[in-house]
């Protein structure tokens, strides 16, 4: 009996195979344990615990700004505006050197700015918030430890036409000023100072994004082209496929159009409209555009000039309208060339060039007539 090669390739896969399944260590069945799988009862409870720890630290957020808006509205009672205002917490020695710090942050825009629409109020405030009524010796903080904290209160949290940024120091000591000074203290608040209130289309786009998109304002610095190479796979479907020139999946990734409802409803809450600094908008939500997401209206303003970008900024119209009225580009094709400078381009699709069609056309006729060619078998 002759031995063709296509029995001969059926048997070598079939030891092979064999081989494989005897000598290779599959991996063993781990137990299901409190670090693997928890089981259900456990399971149930740590999310209980995740739900309620949130739910407390976003209720000392909520405490805390509601005692900063209202340390802010004493403050202002003479109704005169200043970048910078400072509670009467502040003791003198250390307001000078607080104020001089803020300034400098203020200037380092680089951008003509009014304080009509925008103002940073520091105050200081050492309470602490127990966990819960114990010894006085056995206390634990809610609020992580730190030296300063920042939010953004946003025009619906204050009087409706000034972005605050509310400056709690813990302290006084040489420590907390030195914190306050590598602090970003400015955020989105530096939008308002330099461009003015949102027209009505960009102000409820902001909102149904969470502001995201708007969360510095460091214009003026230097950016890098790139960004770490590995960041190019976190982005999320929309932003991929974006990336790639899909104009549908760039208006996907902006949020510029909501399924099933034409707009989302505002917050009824003044608290709603406070942004924390230390919490980032993908904290309740995941990444839209990655993790420069934030960036991304601060590299308009340095990519189109301030000019261009305040005429899209107060415009009345729909986002996507708006910066093709301003500029005389789609805001789709402007976010593809934005994630391909922060991210980079996408890599190259593999292709088989005409010279390597050729060779394994070759290679697949000589193997053919080898395989057709009559054997003999041989004896001894």
């Amino acid at each position: 009996m002759v031995v063709t090669i296509w029995r001969w390739g059926v048997g070598v896969a079939m030891g092979c195979a064999a081989m494989a399944a005897i000598l290779l260590p599959f991996p063993p069945t781990v137990p299901a344990t409190w670090t693997s799988a928890a089981p259900a009862p456990l399971a149930s409870e740590l999310a209980s615990l995740a739900q309620v720890a949130g739910q407390a630290h976003a209720a000392a957020r909520s405490y805390r700004a509601a005692r900063a808006l209202d340390r802010w509205s004493a403050a202002r009672s003479n109704a005169d505006t200043a970048l910078v205002r400072l509670d009467r917490s502040v003791p003198p020695d250390v307001a000078d050197k607080a104020r001089r710090i803020v300034l400098k942050q203020w200037t380092g825009i680089a951008t003509p700015i009014s304080a009509q629409h925008a103002e940073v109020f520091v105050y200081v405030d050492s309470t602490p918030i127990p966990r819960a009524d114990s010894a006085a010796t056995s206390r634990r903080w809610l609020e992580p430890r730190q030296l300063v904290d920042v939010a953004y209160a946003l025009p619906g949290a204050t009087n409706g036409r000034e972005c605050v940024a509310l400056v709690r120091l813990r302290g006084v000591s040489d420590a907390h000023l030195e914190a306050l000074r590598g602090q970003s203290l400015i955020g989105i608040c530096g939008l308002y100072a330099a461009f003015g209130l949102p027209g009505i289309g960009v102000q409820a786009w902001l909102a149904r994004s969470n502001f995201r998109f708007a969360r510095r304002s460091d214009w003026s610095v230097a950016r890098a082209p790139a960004i770490d190479a590995s960041a190019l796979y976190g982005l999320g479907g929309p932003a991929a496929r974006c990336l790639t020139g899909s104009p549908d999946a760039c208006r996907s990734a902006l949020r510029l159009e909501l399924p099933g409802a034409s707009r989302e409803p505002q917050p009824d809450h003044r608290l709603a409209w406070v942004l924390d600094a230390a919490l980032s908008a993908n904290a309740t939500a995941p990444a839209l555009l990655g993790g420069a997401e934030d960036e991304l209206l601060a590299d308009a303003v340095r990519s189109l000039g301030p000019e261009r970008f305040a005429r899209f900024w107060q415009s009345p119209s729909a986002p996507d309208t708006a910066f093709f009225t301003a500029t005389g580009t789609g805001i789709e094709e402007w976010t593809q060339r934005w994630l391909t400078q922060v991210y980079g381009a996408p890599p190259a699709r593999p292709s088989v060039g005409v010279g390597e069609l050729l060779w394994w056309s070759i290679a697949a006729t000589v193997a053919l007539l080898v395989a057709r060619r009559p054997r003999e078998r041989v004896l001894a």
